[in-house]
């Protein structure tokens, strides 16, 4: 039996600020690169998986998500960020028929956290 998964990537523009060991770091902007991998029992049309997500992703698109709710109690990381995003696009994309089974997220062409289903 094949493996098919769907992989849709999209990018996300924002700014934020961490804090590590104390430390803050200046405020500055990333394109985040995202990448889900989606499989889905039946047909479903790009655009259904696309509008799904992007639901998410404008919430925070061009936004300082030092400032958004969801960082109130937790700092903006990449894994963080990572953490939020797989939670709520699953929950998007199941709603729709389809099941999110990896996510990537990259703030910078080196630096890439990775989510994958167990």
């Amino acid at each position: 039996m094949e493996n098919e998964t769907y992989r849709l990537t999209f990018f996300l523009n924002a700014t934020h600020m961490v804090t590590i060991d104390g430390k803050n770091s200046s405020i500055h902007p990333h394109t985040f690169e995202i990448n889900c991998f989606i499989k889905s029992q039946k047909f479903t049309a790009f655009e259904i998986m696309e509008n799904s997500i992007n639901q998410i992703l404008n919430q925070l698109n061009n936004q300082y998500l030092n400032e958004l709710e969801a960082f109130q109690n937790i700092v903006p990381t990449l894994e963080n960020l990572t953490r939020l995003l797989y939670r709520a696009i699953s929950a998007n994309l199941e709603s729709v028929g389809c099941k999110l089974v990896e996510l990537e997220v990259a703030e910078s062409p080196v630096r890439t956290f990775i989510i994958k289903e167990n």
